[in-house]
């Protein structure tokens, strides 16, 4: 913080929750007696109802026709002047509005260092090393020069017309709404918002000289009107200048967050609970003014790590799929990398997002967008009118229009990098689909082609297994048989000097059904109650039985439901197996009522081939091996972690159809599988 005379200065960065604890941090440890802030006193009324509002999400917007843009100004917690006017109200302070209303200003972006520095230094040295790199003073110094050079040639000209026609080509810097109406460079406008809040500063310092106040103003602000200050040159005709406006503040929603908040929406929640803690510790102490305390600060890293932990949760509960330490690990890791691109540190939601797609896959990144911009107060406001945003942009007295940040800051633009989840034109037209047929269902046919190219692969991959068991190797004597062994020749090489060959042994019978277990499902609280039979519906495609989640549960489009398979087992070629999940079945056949063993109990009763494939993280128990003898057919078992997880999960989660005629559209709503 900086000191002069009777104020206390804060230098900060627009929408930046390292600020926000910078503000809190000087508030509770000198508590002052005013507040000023930069904002103009003509929008106080609507930013006041916008800070009563919080934490609920206000924009105060508002059109400027030079610029032939609407403007808004965002009132949301992670705001350091939002703070500052919140502090002055829950502890009843006056708080000033000193800027001065501009329109056509449209400055540059200054790239700003992050301000995750602040976790190290001090505001102080943090405000002295940015404003020596960016020449804050030097350029004040300049322009102040340059100001009073102007002015001492314009008291030099005789007549009154020569001074007008002067004052349209020098750089004065005109008074009243003279310079509202003719000035476009924003160097110009910043030059008189400046001598506009350093006018009112002087006023303040004059009308309270006791008092402590607290200033909070833009970074680039306070090396020119400190000069100003030094030199006495308030003008009280600025101050006297108040331009009419016509500004609306609107209540947003939660999917509208990201479009005009830098930081991310969670991680704002997130803070928010820590600051109604925060405050009610604070006030159990009688006095806080009295002694110096280090403030503890919210953990934005912490708040990122919650928000992964909560999604690695809910994809737990949607998919049934665990996410293991080392990709958690690559996670926060891309995550930490991604900002470093930019020069940045601190991760925004994009980043977020964009990690969480390339380590894991798009249903997580799209949970961890879900959780991102999970903030609950953002809701319909009776109040207050909801600001409708659309791909056109804001839809304001039935006009599209863009909008832009009044003070420029680098929002990014959220264009996630997975495809759109399709939504229901209107609530309950997928459910109506799906109910109008849910008794004739049907399947999707590039997850028919999918399915049997992975059955195909587990068979073929059975195979080939079976191929090294019947491998036989034999020293070398008279015939190379089926080859040279060279990994058994090279490894007895240097004690026997012998060479060895192989004989592949031919392999009796080929692979019929093949059986995966993903989850025995054997708990009290069944996972997978729906237990079905799907018939091919050509010579290509296998019977199936499986039991799964329920289809309706989880609907993807109209009459499309997604389901998890707790188990599967392929019949090919098809032979019409009769319905195995009868009470019949189990009454014939009591080792088999879980329903894992009965699947596989099917596949050996309806075998045609002499071998099948079980699938699973544990072997079949000794009586299925037995039976199996029994008819001369063996069970190779293959563990489930052999296989490939993705392509596992891709064959787990299927789309059941209500109706053949579904399959039209159905590819607008289930994206394609790949082995």
């Amino acid at each position: 913080m900086i000191r002069y005379k009777n104020l206390t200065i804060i230098p900060t960065y627009h929408s930046n929750l390292d600020f926000v604890h910078e503000i809190r941090t000087c508030f509770y440890n000198s508590p002052p007696d005013r507040i000023a802030v930069e904002f103009p006193e003509n929008l106080e009324k609507k930013i006041l109802l916008g800070v009563r509002r919080l934490p609920s999400i206000s924009i105060i917007i508002y059109f400027d026709e030079l610029l032939g843009q609407q403007l808004y100004i965002p009132i949301i917690p992670s705001d350091s002047l939002i703070e500052a006017i919140r502090l002055g109200r829950e502890y009843g302070l006056p708080i000033e509005f000193i800027d001065l209303f501009v329109k056509n200003y449209d400055p540059v972006l200054t790239p700003l260092p992050d301000s995750y520095a602040l976790n190290f230094l001090s505001l102080t040295e943090f405000y002295e090393i940015v404003q020596k790199e960016l020449h804050f003073e030097d350029l004040a110094k300049k322009q102040f020069n340059e100001t009073e050079k102007t002015i001492q040639t314009q008291k030099d000209i005789d007549t009154a017309e020569k001074n007008v026609l002067e004052s349209e080509s020098s750089t004065q810097i005109p008074t009243g709404k003279e310079a509202q109406d003719w000035m476009s460079n924003p160097r110009e406008i910043d030059d008189l918002r400046n001598n506009y809040m350093a006018s009112r500063l002087s006023e303040l310092i004059q009308k309270y000289p006791e008092e402590k106040i607290l200033i909070v103003l833009g970074m680039a602000h306070w090396e020119a009107i400190k000069i100003l200050l030094e030199h006495n040159k308030g003008n009280s005709d600025l101050t006297a200048f108040g331009p009419e406006i016509q500004a609306e503040i609107y209540n947003i929603l939660q999917d509208d967050l990201p479009k005009v908040m830098l930081e991310t929406p969670n991680t704002v929640l997130q803070f928010e609970i820590f600051r109604k803690r925060q405050k009610k510790a604070m006030d159990k102490i009688s006095n806080f003014s009295n002694s110096e305390f280090e403030l503890i600060k919210f953990d934005l890293f912490k708040a990122i790590k919650t928000i992964i932990h909560r999604s690695v949760a809910q994809y737990h509960r949607e998919y049934n799929e665990e996410i293991n330490l080392h990709k958690l690990k690559s996670l926060f890791q891309y995550i930490r990398n991604l900002p470093m691109i930019e020069s940045k540190i601190t991760p925004h939601l994009f980043e977020i997002v964009l990690a969480a797609k390339s380590i894991v896959n798009d249903d997580f990144a799209w949970i961890v967008w879900e959780e991102c911009k999970y903030y609950p107060y953002a809701v319909e406001d009776p109040k207050l009118e909801s600001l409708p945003f659309t791909n056109k942009g804001i839809l304001l007295h039935g006009k599209y229009f863009k909008l832009r940040r009044n003070i420029p800051l680098k929002i990014q633009k959220i264009r996630l990098p997975l495809k759109p989840r399709p939504k229901e034109d209107q609530k309950g037209d997928w459910r109506a689909a799906w109910n109008q047929d849910r008794w004739d269902l049907a399947s999707h046919i590039p997850e028919d082609i999918f399915e049997e190219d992975y059955f195909r692969h587990v068979r073929q991959r059975s195979m080939n297994l079976l191929k090294d068991h019947n491998v036989k190797i034999h020293e070398f004597t008279s015939t190379l048989m089926d080859g040279i062994d060279f990994r058994e020749t090279i490894r007895n090489w240097p004690l026997e000097h012998k060479i060895y060959v192989r004989e592949e042994r031919p392999i009796r019978g080929e692979v019929d059904s093949v059986v995966i277990i993903f989850d025995r499902d054997d708990d009290e609280m069944e996972r997978y109650p729906h237990e079905m039979m799907w018939y091919a519906e050509h010579e290509q495609e296998s019977d199936l039985a499986f039991y799964s989640t329920f289809p309706g549960i989880e609907l993807v489009g109209p009459g499309i439901s997604r389901i998890e398979l707790g188990g599967v087992t392929s019949f090919f070629p098809p032979r019409g197996v009769p319905n195995i999940w009868t009470a019949k079945f189990v009454k014939k056949y009591p080792m088999a009522k879980a329903k894992a063993d009965r699947l596989l109990m099917a596949a050996i009763l309806f075998a045609q081939k002499k071998i099948l494939t079980y699938v699973a993280t544990q072997k079949p128990k000794p009586i299925f091996y037995q039976i199996a003898r029994l008819l001369d057919i063996s069970i190779l078992y293959l563990p489930l972690d052999r296989f490939n997880p993705i392509s596992l999960r891709a064959l787990r989660n299927l789309h059941v159809l209500a109706g053949k005629h579904t399959r039209e559209i159905a590819h607008k709503y289930i994206k394609k599988r790949r082995i």
